[in-house]
């Protein structure tokens, strides 16, 4: 199952991930070992700090009352010094029994008894002017006692072994107060100065204990977890890559003794192999030389190949030059003798308007009424003629458009009255949503013709008495225009259909109407549809809102 394990490089690979996995595992770990040692300490001080200003509030509470009177039992005190400042420290009660005036000091000092008989924590006050002799600072007291005198620190933390028992210790400066001075005034103290400090005692021993626990703890599952870790990914890499690898090196070793001679050879002017990824790679080196060879074969080829491409792509050049060519004579030599025979006709239509008066009315409104004909018919053979030059100019890249800036509400209203011999009959009713000072930079011609294409339609569509609804929305950049008549609406099938040329959807005309539109628009760079409905098209197209050089589509 482990052959691979043969290979110097798996070795290798297992002795550095084994090396890299306790770095990576090993430093965040006692990075929160640091972490969660800095927190208990942390709440140990504020454990601290909080019997610090209770000790303080209790104080400054029996200062403001002038001492308290506690009853006289065994292990009750008398406090001498308040004799001599001229306290009366006796008092007999009601009931008879014997009261002693007690001072802050006197009472802290029963409660710090009281604390560390009960294994909580314990305390003392202290200074370097002490009094009683239970005040006398110890030899870390005495330190932060000096530098609260010099203003140096405002508070004194250290962990240290008293007798067999480890613990935290608080010193903070205690200030003289006004209530103070009753007592503390003899010995020269002035409000707001330091004579001495509170020494608070918290112990540690049960914290440190399972702070220990929970390390020796963290690293057991730091091992096992190493261990699986470990285990899992030697696995999984045994099996997904140093497997094949090795099979890979042994196909290797096989082609080595089948052309020994031959590699013999040739390692004689290599680079020594001294493992199995040097002795991958200098097989890959001589595949490498075997493909190049055959890619500059490849190469001469392809530039062949390229040579023959560039020639044909040079004679489809020409060929498209010749359609362009092609399209512009045929437009000008097609469009001038239309031209020609329409204003012949619109001349013979004028003579007959003004000579022939005097002719028989019959056969005056028989020739004016074959040359409206020919007329007409020649207007729309004009019309087809130009709709087919401009399709086959969008299909050859060769419509163009000159942009000029467009009231599109004012383009609107001229292509509604110059269809009004449409509507008027069907008695169709217009509502235009648009600003009157939307402008829009566009070909106005062929923006003309699609608006006249989109709205001719919705009238032709729509019942009579209608109302045909034009609105103009802005998204971003772009202007997107609507068209909605109350006709019959329209399938997905007619959709897909109804912008190929020459389609014809229950209507009369060429079938080129949308399939002009639809180039025009494209040409300004955008796009043109309809949404499927079952009552009433919606015909919309976007186009940019702004172009402000001549494009080319």
């Amino acid at each position: 199952m482990f052959n691979s394990f043969k290979l110097s490089v798996t070795r290798k690979f297992i002795f550095w991930l084994n090396l890299l996995l306790i770095l990576l595992l090993l430093i965040p770990m006692l990075i929160l070992f640091g972490y969660l040692e800095r927190l208990i300490f942390q709440q140990v001080k504020k454990q601290a700090e909080t019997i610090y200003q209770q000790i303080i509030i209790t104080r400054k509470w029996i200062a403001m009352h002038g001492g308290i009177y506690v009853e006289k039992l065994p292990w009750v005190e008398e406090n001498l010094y308040l004799e001599l400042i001229g306290e009366k420290v006796r008092l007999i009660s009601k009931e008879g029994r014997l009261l002693i005036k007690e001072n802050p000091a006197l009472i802290t000092r029963q409660l710090s008894q009281l604390a560390k008989e009960n294994n909580l924590y314990w305390f003392k006050l202290t200074s370097l002017k002490y009094i009683n002799p239970y005040n006398k600072p110890d030899a870390t007291e005495e330190e932060a006692l000096k530098l609260f005198e010099k203003n140096t620190i405002w508070e004194y933390v250290i962990i240290e072994r008293v007798g067999s028992h480890t613990y935290y210790r608080l010193i903070k400066p205690l200030i003289t107060e006004k209530s103070c001075l009753k007592c503390h005034a003899r010995q020269g103290y002035k409000e707001g100065q330091i004579r001495g400090a509170i020494s608070i005692f918290i112990p540690l021993d049960e914290t440190l204990l399972k702070l220990s626990f929970y390390k020796k703890f963290t690293i057991i599952i730091f091992f096992i977890f190493f261990a699986i870790l470990n285990f899992t990914i030697i696995v999984l890499s045994n099996r997904f890559i140093f497997k094949p690898f090795y099979c890979t090196v042994s196909l290797l070793k096989i082609l080595r003794n089948l052309y020994g001679k031959q590699i013999k050879e040739e390692k004689q002017s290599s680079i020594k192999i001294t493992n199995e990824w040097e002795l991958l790679l200098d097989s890959i080196n001589k595949f490498i030389k075997e493909i190049n060879y055959h890619q500059e074969k490849m190469e001469e080829k392809i530039k062949e190949v390229t040579k023959d491409l560039e020639e044909k792509n040079k004679t489809l050049q020409n060929l498209l030059e010749k359609r362009k060519f092609l399209i512009t004579n045929m437009a000008h030599e097609l469009k001038t003798p239309l031209t020609s025979v329409k204003g012949s006709i619109d001349y013979l239509k004028r003579v007959l308007d003004s000579r022939w008066m005097a002719q028989s009315e019959e056969v005056y409104q028989k020739v004016q009424e074959f040359l409206e004909i020919s007329q007409k018919n020649i207007n729309r053979l004009i019309q087809l003629f130009n709709v087919l030059v401009d399709l086959e100019k969008a299909e050859a890249n060769l419509l163009e458009i000159e942009i000029s800036a467009i009231n599109l509400k004012e383009l609107m209203v001229e292509v509604i009255s110059q269809l009004q011999g449409l509507y008027l009959e069907k008695y169709i009713k217009f509502q235009i949503n648009c600003r009157e000072d939307m402008i829009v930079y566009a070909d106005r011609e062929k923006l003309s013709i699609v608006l006249s294409n989109l709205i001719s339609n919705a009238i032709k569509f729509s019942p009579e008495g209608g109302t045909i609804t034009i609105s103009v929305y802005e998204r971003e950049d772009k202007i997107r225009v609507e068209v909605e008549d109350e006709g019959k609406g329209l399938t997905k099938e007619d959709i897909e259909r109804i912008f190929d040329r020459f389609y014809k959807r229950d209507s009369q005309g060429f079938g080129l109407g949308l399939a002009i539109s639809k180039a025009y628009v494209e040409a300004h760079g955008g796009v043109i549809s309809a949404e499927p409905r079952d009552r009433g098209a919606l015909f919309y197209f976007e186009i940019p809102q702004n172009i402000s050089i001549i494009h080319k589509i």
